[in-house]
């Protein structure tokens, strides 16, 4: 930012000074076609009062242009000192977003990996952290810490599939079948990040509450939830 910044201002101050060198010599040819054609470089050299005011009347249009130039040289600078500040300012917003992602995810980075520590059946290397992070926080980047409507989404799929698979209990006399729930639980945990791998009954049913746990304990710390999956009743746990 700051090399930029420095760029930004030297490249104003030549092209300041460019047009400045420019003005100043079409106001040196102005006031000499002046002089030659009214011969005022024929009377004596005078500082008397009455001698400035005679130059002065003579010469007033380069007297006005020169004005006008000043103005204007006056109007570039501001215009364009005004400019480098707008985009100092934007950068400095920008690196501090950055430095703010950085951090919000950092420290969500190491929550979720202090949590996963604790549970035996989850490996690290299952969870995508960065993509839940990104699911969460998609504007992160940008300073938004506002979680994703869409996520909240992706939780209330998880919730249908546990509340699916208690219909299917209650409703067909119990002739459940897991691997279908196993399949349609692995697709929703994939939109969030988590991969759950496929295996016998006893051992996803051991491994899905521990993830549900690890979901809830992410939400409860990083946004305003009333969505707790280990909560909701699992007859299929049975």
């Amino acid at each position: 930012m700051l090399k930029n910044n420095i760029f930004n201002t030297n490249n104003l101050f030549k092209f300041v000074f460019s047009v400045c060198i420019t003005m100043v010599s079409f106001l040196c040819y102005s006031l000499y076609k002046t002089v030659s054609e009214q011969n005022l470089n024929k009377f004596d050299f005078c500082l008397e009062s009455r001698c400035i005011n005679f130059l002065t009347k003579e010469i007033t249009g380069v007297i006005a242009l020169a004005q006008f130039f000043g103005w204007l040289i006056t109007l570039i600078a501001v215009i364009g000192g005004a400019m480098i500040a707008l985009r100092t300012y934007v950068s400095g917003v920008e690196n501090s977003n950055i430095t703010n992602h950085i951090a919000h995810f950092s420290l969500f980075r190491d929550f979720v990996s202090s949590e996963i520590s604790k549970r035996k059946r989850i490996s690290p290397d299952t969870v995508d952290i960065h993509k839940w992070y990104s699911i969460i926080f998609p504007n992160s980047k940008n300073g938004s810490l506002k979680y994703n409507s869409k996520y909240m989404d992706f939780l209330n799929g998880i919730s249908n599939v546990i509340l699916g698979a208690n219909y299917q209990i209650d409703n067909l006399k119990g002739d459940y079948k897991y691997k279908v729930h196993q399949e349609k639980m692995i697709d929703s945990m994939k939109n969030i990040g988590i991969t759950l791998s496929r295996g016998p009954k006893n051992i996803f049913t051991e491994i899905e509450p521990e993830v549900f746990q690890l979901i809830d304990s992410v939400n409860v710390a990083f946004i305003e939830n009333d969505i707790l999956l280990n909560s909701i009743e699992r007859k299929y746990m049975n």
